[in-house]
Parts: C-alpha cells; sequence; structure tokens
C-alpha cells in the first residue's frame, strides 16, 4: 500500500486546508476497500453479481442523474460536460435498458449542449457534440458553428491539447483530441472536409508513434481513439491488454499510480474497453470491476471520488450530492450507471 506522502506528496497541488481532508478521506477509503476486499475473497471477486442486483442500482444511480442534471439547469445558464454529457447518454441507455427516465429533461439537457457556442475549451466543445449526438440531434448551423470552433483550435497540423489543466477529465491530448474527432466526424459538413481530414491524418500520425499515456484518463481515451481512428485490431487488442493490466486487486481502476481506484476510472475504462475493445460483461475484469461498483455505491445512488484540483469557479450547489467534490463525483456516477446499464443491456 502507498503511503500518505508518496499518494498526495507534501510538495504537490494538495497542500493548505485542501490536504487534510484528503488525508482522512484517503486512510477511511482505503481500509473500506481493504476490508471489502478480504470479506468477499477470492471466489466473490470471479462471480458476477446478480442481474436484479445490478438494475436495482443502475436504477438508484439513474433517479439521481435525473433529478440532479434537472435542478443544474436551474442553477447555472453554461453547459457542464459532468452534467448535460453524461446525463444526456445515461438517459438514453437507461431509456434503452426499460428504465423509465424523464425525457422532457432528456431533452433539455440535450438541448443546453448549444450553450458551449459560448465556451472556449476544446473539451467542452467536443462533449457538447457527443451530447447532442445522443440525443440525436440533426446536424444545423449550430452544429456547424461548435465544429468550426474545433478546427479552429490549436495547430491544424498537430493534435488538440486540452485547454487547462483540470484531472483527470481535462487534462489529456488523447482525451481532447478523441472529443474533437468525433465531433467533427458526426457534424462536419462538406466545406469543412478537407481541415477534418487534415487533422485526422495528423492524429493518427501521432498515435502510431506511441506516445506515453500516464493515467488511466490516457489509457481509456487513447483507446477510444483507436477505435474512432479505425486502426488495425492488433493495435486495438495492445490498447487493451494494456488498460486490463492496470486494473486494481479491488477489482477497480485508478486515476493513476499510486491513487485508489474510484468510480470515475472504473466507469470510463469499463465503458471504453467494452464499445472501443469489444471488452465482454462476461470477462472476468468486467464482472470484478462490476462488484467493485456496486460495493462503493452510496445508498442514493451515487460513487463519491474526491477532486484533485482546485476550484476555478466560486461554490454553488448543483444539486448533486458530496459537496466540494460534487462534479467529479457527478461525472463518475454517469460514467459507472453506464457500465451497469451496459451490463443489463447485454444480459437481456
Amino acid at each position: 500500500m502507498n503511503s500518505l506522502e508518496e499518494v498526495f506528496p507534501a510538495n504537490s497541488q494538495y497542500t493548505g486546508d485542501m490536504f487534510t481532508p484528503l488525508r482522512l478521506q484517503y486512510l477511511g477509503l482505503r481500509c473500506c476497500l481493504i476490508l471489502l476486499a478480504h470479506a468477499g475473497g477470492a471466489e466473490a471477486a470471479s462471480n458476477s453479481v446478480g442481474t436484479e442486483e445490478v438494475r436495482e442500482a443502475a436504477v438508484r444511480a439513474v433517479g439521481l442523474v435525473d433529478r440532479a442534471s434537472s435542478a443544474f439547469l436551474t442553477k447555472r445558464n453554461c453547459f457542464a460536460c459532468h452534467s448535460q454529457t453524461l446525463s444526456v447518454l445515461v438517459l438514453r441507455k437507461a431509456m434503452q435498458a426499460g428504465i423509465e427516465v424523464n425525457r422532457d429533461n432528456l431533452r433539455n439537457q440535450r438541448d443546453r449542449a448549444f450553450e458551449a457556442l459560448t465556451a472556449s475549451r476544446i473539451d467542452t466543445f467536443g462533449y457538447a457534440l457527443w451530447a447532442l449526438d445522443a440525443g440525436e440531434q440533426t446536424p444545423d448551423t449550430n452544429t456547424a458553428a461548435l465544429v468550426e470552433l474545433i478546427l479552429k483550435d490549436g495547430d491544424p497540423r498537430s493534435v488538440w491539447q486540452p485547454t487547462v489543466q483540470r484531472p483527470p477529465a481535462e487534462a489529456s491530448r488523447f482525451t481532447s483530441s478523441f472529443l474533437a474527432l468525433r465531433g467533427a466526424r458526426r457534424y462536419g459538413t462538406e466545406l469543412q472536409s478537407e481541415r477534418i481530414k487534415q487533422r485526422r491524418e495528423a492524429v493518427r500520425k501521432w498515435l502510431d508513434t506511441d506516445p506515453p499515456a500516464l493515467e488511466t484518463e490516457d489509457q481509456v481515451f487513447r483507446l477510444r481513439l483507436a477505435h474512432e481512428l479505425q486502426m488495425p485490431g492488433a493495435t486495438l487488442e495492445a490498447q487493451v491488454n494494456k488498460l486490463l493490466a492496470d486494473q486494481t486487486p479491488e477489482g477497480g481502476w485508478a486515476q493513476r499510480p499510486g491513487l485508489l481506484p474510484d468510480a470515475y476510472a472504473t466507469g470510463t475504462a469499463l465503458t471504453a474497453l467494452h464499445e472501443a475493445g469489444g471488452l465482454s460483461v462476461s470477462n472476468q475484469a468486467w464482472r470484478q470491476a462490476v462488484r467493485f461498483l456496486m460495493q462503493t455505491q452510496r445508498p442514493d445512488g451515487s460513487w463519491h471520488v474526491i477532486t484533485r484540483v482546485e476550484p476555478i469557479q466560486e461554490y454553488f450547489e448543483s444539486g448533486f450530492p458530496h459537496g466540494t467534490n460534487q462534479f467529479i463525483s457527478a461525472f463518475a456516477t454517469g460514467w459507472a450507471t453506464l457500465a451497469l446499464l451496459t451490463n443489463i443491456e447485454e444480459q437481456k
């Protein structure tokens, strides 16, 4: 087990008033995970969780996402990736799994994505187009304008870089490049096609150089990016194996070496492994990860993840649990819920 100083070094961003609460939460969560691992044993880890048990957990999570995302719309006028995009993805998949959702809220979450036209971050543009796509928005002048913002960001002969450094969700070239290419491919116009092709080739050449993937976020979106670029099966298989190798003994994934496994890293890893890597829900690694998510879900349907960054805006209550950790916890809950819904869908 890593020491507290290794996980939260004294010279890192975890200093001052933020440092002590993180240390205490680290100790408590680590102890809980160890107890859960010992209580379950090897036999429990290798068995799948019951279908009804997974469905009940998913229903709790979907209900929370539905209510909290609706409340967020009344708190702020901006587009928020953790709220709008993940909510659209979750609510859409929940409908497909036969779970009742507020369809008006689903449309409202999708439509809020157009507020990204006034934003300035590349990841925001990409996540907004993902929300619109998941919400079945047809191409129009607004989607073309979002693609234009993507194409004008950075050097047209290079990959996209995150606009800010806010790990895990906004700190990876792999994430930024995947989000940008995904959005451009689905909503780019004929007039934009040559520039999209040029940027696509630049990203492919960069990915061929095997750039370092330092965190799970990098590994997850590197796999998604390889799939988006339709790279050879051997390349995808290698990325799948690298990501699987980072699964922790508790069954989940950590955001980076030395940190605890959590729902954000685990949810993003599982959904990428399934959607881009073809991992079956019957795979032992998948079953272990679902069990980890079931064990760490809160009674209110959420997953609590501790933030790694200082806030860049004044604190406000968005309607999601966990106070100052609510944004990353909402992101994590969205990805974890998508994994559970995938489990339900594939076992029908």
